[in-house]
C-alpha cells in the first residue's frame, strides 16, 4: 500500500493537484488588517512563493489555478456560513488570486531561468500589484490602504526569502562538511599508499645494492677460477624482483599524482589531520580530548610526508592514553625550521626502551583478541621520513606521565 501511494505521488499531475489543494487550504489561514473584513492577508501567498522557489520546474499556471479555485470557493463558503455573504468573500479572493496567478504565471514563463533572487523580487511585485487591483475593485483605492498592502507584501516576501536563504545556507554547510569528510578520507588513503610507496622505493634501493654485490661476488669468484653461477643467479633474480617492484611503485605514483594537489596550506593539512584523528577516536570509542594549535602559516608541497609523520604519532598517542586523556598537536616556525609537537598524557615510554623504538619491528602493542604483536614500523617510518626531509626528531617521555615528540623540519624542504 505504501509503495502504491509513493508511486502515485511520483506522478507530476497528482503532485500538482495535491499541492494546489494544500495551498488552497493554507489560504484560509488569514488575518484582517483593515476595518473592511473582505480584505485579508493569508498564509497561502508566502507558501506558494516558497514552493516555487524550491521547485521552479512546476507548471505554474495549473498549480495556481487549482489553488485559486479552492481558495475562492472555501473563502465564499466561510462567508456564507458566517452570514457575511458568499459573494462578499468570494469576489475579493477572486480578484486577488486571479490577478496574482496570471502575473506570476507570466513572470515564470518569461524569466524562468532567472536567478532565484530576481524571481522572488518579481513575486513580491506581483503580490503588490494584485493587492492594489483588489483594493481598487473593492472600492478602497485610497493611498494609505495601498501603502499598507505593499508593506505587507514586502514583509512576507522578505520572510519567505529569509527562510529560503537559511535552507540554502544549511544545505551548503552540510554539502561542505560532506565534501571535507570525503576529501579527508581520500587524503588518508593516498597517504597510506604514499607510505607504502616510500618503503617500496627503499626496498628497490636495497635490491639494487643486492644486485650490485651479487654481481661483484660473481666476478670475484670467476676471477679466482671458482663457480660463480649461483651468485649470478641471485643477481638476476634480485633484478627481476626490482623490476616488479618498480612497476608497482610507478602505479602507486600515478595514483598519488592523480589525486594530489601541488601544495596545501599548513592550516589545511592540520585541519584534515584533526578531522581524521577525531574520526578515529570516535570509531575506536576513545573518550579523549584533542587540541590543535597553529602559530604559523606556510605552503607545504610535501604534505603527504606530514600526514605520514603526524598520523603515526597521533595513533600511538591514542593507544597510549586511557579514557579522559588528552592529546595535543602544535605547529610553529623557529628560525628556518617548522617545529611540530605531539604530546599526550598517556602511559609514557620507559627510558631503557626509548633508544629502540625507532627500529623496524620494535613494538610493545599487541592485539588483545589474537595476541598478535603489532608490526612495529610506525615510528621507524616516522624516523625514515624525517631523515629523508633533512630534519630531526626528539622524544621526551616519563612512564605514567606521558610523552612529547618534537619534529623539526627545514621549512625549505617542505
Amino acid at each position: 500500500m505504501r509503495n502504491k501511494t509513493r508511486d502515485l505521488f511520483k506522478n507530476r499531475w497528482v503532485r500538482i493537484v495535491c499541492y494546489g489543494l494544500l495551498l488552497g487550504l493554507l489560504c484560509q489561514v488569514y488575518i484582517s488588517p483593515f476595518a473592511y473584513t473582505s480584505y485579508v492577508v493569508s498564509l497561502g501567498t508566502p507558501a506558494v512563493n516558497a514552493l516555487l522557489l524550491f521547485q521552479p520546474e512546476l507548471p505554474v499556471l495549473p498549480l495556481l489555478s487549482i489553488m485559486s479555485a479552492v481558495a475562492c470557493l472555501l473563502r465564499g463558503t466561510v462567508g456564507a456560513v458566517g452570514n457575511t455573504g458568499f459573494m462578499s468573500m468570494f469576489l475579493p479572493a477572486l480578484f486577488y488570486y486571479g490577478i496574482y496567478s496570471i502575473l506570476v504565471s507570466i513572470l515564470f514563463r518569461i524569466f524562468n531561468h532567472a536567478r532565484k533572487f530576481h524571481l522572488m523580487m518579481g513575486m513580491i511585485v506581483c503580490d503588490c500589484a494584485a493587492n492594489a487591483v483588489q483594493l481598487a475593485l473593492m472600492g478602497h483605492p485610497e493611498g494609505k490602504a495601498v501603502i499598507y498592502s505593499v508593506l505587507i507584501s514586502v514583509i512576507r516576501g522578505a520572510f519567505v526569502w529569509l527562510l529560503y536563504c537559511m535552507y540554502e545556507w544549511e544545505h551548503l554547510y552540510l554539502r561542505k562538511k560532506e565534501h571535507q569528510s570525503h576529501y579527508a578520507q581520500l587524503n588518508q588513503i593516498v597517504t597510506d599508499i604514499y607510505a607504502e610507496s616510500f618503503y617500496l622505493k627503499k626496498s628497490m634501493e636495497d635490491l639494487n645494492e643486492l644486485t650490485r654485490k651479487s654481481h661483484q661476488l660473481y666476478e670475484d669468484l670467476e676471477s679466482r677460477g671458482q663457480d660463480g653461477q649461483q651468485a649470478l643467479e641471485i643477481a638476476r633474480e634480485a633484478h627481476e624482483i626490482r623490476k616488479d617492484y618498480q612497476r608497482v611503485a610507478e602505479g602507486f605514483s600515478a595514483l598519488i599524482h592523480e589525486h594530489e594537489e601541488k601544495s596545501m596550506k599548513l592550516s589545511a593539512v592540520l585541519q584534515i589531520i584533526e578531522d581524521n584523528t577525531k574520526r578515529q577516536m570516535a570509531q575506536r570509542g576513545k573518550l579523549l580530548t584533542f587540541q590543535v594549535r597553529l602559530n604559523t602559516e606556510m605552503q607545504i608541497q610535501h604534505y603527504y610526508d606530514l600526514f605520514t609523520i603526524l598520523n603515526n604519532l597521533l595513533v600511538n598517542s591514542m593507544d597510549a592514553c586511557e579514557a579522559g586523556g588528552h592529546i595535543g598537536l602544535s605547529a610553529e616556525k623557529q628560525d628556518r625550521m617548522l617545529v611540530l609537537t605531539v604530546t599526550d598524557d598517556g602511559c609514557g615510554i620507559d627510558p631503557d626502551m626509548q633508544e629502540y623504538i625507532w627500529g623496524a619491528g620494535f613494538s610493545t602493542k599487541y592485539d588483545k583478541e589474537t595476541g598478535q604483536m603489532s608490526t612495529g614500523i610506525g615510528l621507524c617510518h616516522v624516523a625514515n621520513v624525517v631523515q629523508y626531509l633533512g630534519g630531526m626528531v626528539e622524544l621526551k617521555s616519563q612512564p605514567g606521565k606521558g610523552s612529547e615528540f618534537q619534529i623539526m623540519l627545514p621549512a625549505e624542504a617542505l
